[in-house]
């Protein structure tokens, strides 16, 4: 697919003999081994009858500002990757023909740091974002600038926006046992600021987005799952049956009356 200028592969996956009931959509880690996560994601399709896409989003066009931080703050003349996914949205649906199935995202270290911000600062019409083990989250307050809070974002104190946030769907699933330090994370202040690894800044950025949308008094969408005995893994992350649980219950969910 082609978005912005800019072509993109997607890894593709559909079920066989069964209604297609959600449309998945997939973003790798660090190694944007989006294909690996398409065949990882397999599994999970299977058991929802669910179609996978895993984008890619090279390396080498979409370094560590653009894809971990989703492109925020945005650079002159260079468009926010986080800005790709509605589009991306609506492509897999105009590929696939279907048009009113609920669509999911979900992403894994890397990806869920995009996804992270995606949720922050562009959403697309998903019903659902399932972030697994980022090492960094977006804050859901205004003191912290972007890309991890609010501070000096377009809209007049970063709050219509950052209530919007704190509403979404987002389901934080983690690894119980990802609890390695990250020495190049541990180098950013703000990230630093969120706890020492991966497992409790999840824990942290949870606790903080309840407590600011109790004091904001919003609807509070998020919800947190551990894990067990698994730690930084991608495939055992995508086939654990918090993440199947997660996926069945938004999709039961959108389909109810």
């Amino acid at each position: 697919m082609t978005i912005a200028g800019e072509r993109l592969e997607v890894a593709v996956f559909k079920p066989a003999s069964c209604q297609i009931r959600s449309i998945l959509i997939v973003l790798a880690g660090k190694n944007r081994d989006s294909t690996t996560y398409r065949n990882d994601s397999v599994p999970l399709a299977k058991h929802e009858c669910s179609l996978v896409f895993a984008p890619d989003f090279p390396v080498a066009r979409f370094p560590v500002d653009q894809y971990q931080r989703g492109g925020f703050p945005a650079v002159h003349h260079t468009a926010p990757a986080a800005l790709y996914m509605r589009p991306l949205e609506q492509w897999t649906r105009s590929i696939s023909n279907e048009r009113n199935i609920p669509i999911i995202l979900i992403g894994h270290s890397a990806g869920a740091q995009y996804l992270e911000r995606v949720a922050a600062y562009a959403p697309g019409e998903e019903i659902m974002t399932v972030i697994m083990n980022p090492s960094t989250y977006v804050e859901p307050e205004t003191d912290t600038p972007v890309p991890y809070g609010f501070r000096n974002w377009s809209q007049p104190a970063g709050l219509p926006d950052l209530k919007r946030y704190l509403a979404r769907n987002i389901a934080i699933i983690l690894g119980s046992d990802d609890t390695e330090p990250s020495p190049l994370i541990n180098r950013i202040p703000a990230a630093v600021e969120q706890g020492r690894n991966r497992l409790e800044r999840g824990q942290w950025a949870y606790a903080q987005a309840r407590e600011q949308a109790e004091k904001l008094n919003v609807p509070f969408g998020w919800t947190i799952t551990l894990v067990p005995a698994t730690g930084h893994v991608a495939s055992r992350m995508l086939a654990s049956s918090e993440v199947q649980d997660a996926i069945e219950t938004a999709i039961r969910a959108a389909s109810s009356p």
